[in-house]
């Protein structure tokens, strides 16, 4: 198929679910030549001034630039094991913005590279309605000249562009990252409301009281980060001890609230683990060299002879 000599400005979008009809509106608005695939076509009809290609070699072929946004990484293998793939996809910038795996995003730089495309990983970090603003935080890993070469597209769909290095895993190992931390947080907020309404307490209460101490703590967590990199565990803020005790308060209360008792376990288990183990005495922090043993490597779960 002859190449249109302006294909660098032009941009593919594979897949048209929530966050890939948002990409292709962002690149629209910039007067950004788009044109999309999706296995059901039927999406792109929301979308106005775009190319609409049915085939996927075809849509490919329209750009230089394929970002990608599809549910899972099986939705991505499927759609790139059509014949010929490999030879379309070459001399290809391909932007993979799926949700995924660290190792699997690894696979699919080792596959797409080995087509002769460049590759990069990217894990958003907002939904849909907060693309395209200048705090939209985006995590981008691979290539560097890649990067840098795409860095002006990439802060249309967001202004916060994290770039974490060339290897192609660490997005979405970052983003696994702040996603424990907020499901932690998240869990933590339901049992927080539980034990406030079993106390008659108001919840709009409990939620301008956390409004008021959030900065603060997020002041603490990133001085707890900054311990762990350094390595020096000395007591300067939070002993371990303390934690002990105030987590077996949390574990009581919920007990005796009627609650499910699962989440309090482990948060007392770990403190528990990390006082036996001898860092009772410690900034609190020194509780990652509990989260990252195996069970059986600790004093409370000896090993098996």
């Amino acid at each position: 198929m002859k190449k249109d000599k302006n294909i660098q400005q032009k941009v593919t979008i594979v897949g048209l679910g929530q966050m890939g009809i948002k990409l292709a509106e962002l690149l629209r608005d910039q007067s950004i030549n788009v044109t999309v695939w999706n296995r059901s076509i039927a999406k792109a009809n929301t979308i106005k001034n775009v190319q609409v290609i049915a085939n996927l070699n075809s849509a490919i072929d329209q750009s230089a630039i394929i970002v990608i946004c599809v549910y899972d990484y099986n939705a991505i293998n499927d759609i790139l094991s059509g014949p010929e793939i490999e030879a379309v996809l070459k001399g290809k910038t391909i932007i993979n913005l799926t949700t995924g795996s660290p190792q699997e995003a690894e696979n699919l730089a080792v596959r797409i590279t080995g087509y002769g495309a460049r590759y990069l990983d990217g894990a958003i970090q907002v939904a849909p309605d907060q693309m395209g603003m200048p705090d939209t935080t985006i995590l981008i890993s691979g290539d560097q000249q890649v990067y840098n070469a795409q860095e002006t597209l990439l802060k249309i769909f967001g202004g916060n562009i994290k770039y974490l290095g060339s290897e192609a895993s660490a997005a979405s190992a970052m983003d696994l990252a702040t996603l424990t931390w907020l499901y932690g947080s998240y869990i933590g907020l339901m049992y927080g409301a539980g034990l406030a309404k079993g106390a008659g307490l108001k919840l709009s209460v409990y939620s301008d009281i956390l409004a008021e101490i959030t900065p603060g703590f997020t002041s603490f967590f990133q001085h707890q980060l900054q311990v762990i990199e350094t390595g020096n565990y000395a007591i300067n803020q939070s002993p371990l001890s303390i934690s002990v005790a105030a987590t077996q308060r949390i574990w009581d209360a919920v007990k005796d609230g009627g609650m499910d008792t699962k989440f309090p376990d482990n948060m007392a288990l770990l403190l528990k683990k990390a006082e036996v183990s001898g860092y009772g005495g410690q900034e609190l922090a020194a509780l990652i060299k509990v989260v990252q043993k195996k069970e059986d490597d600790n004093p409370l779960f000896p090993k098996k002879s």
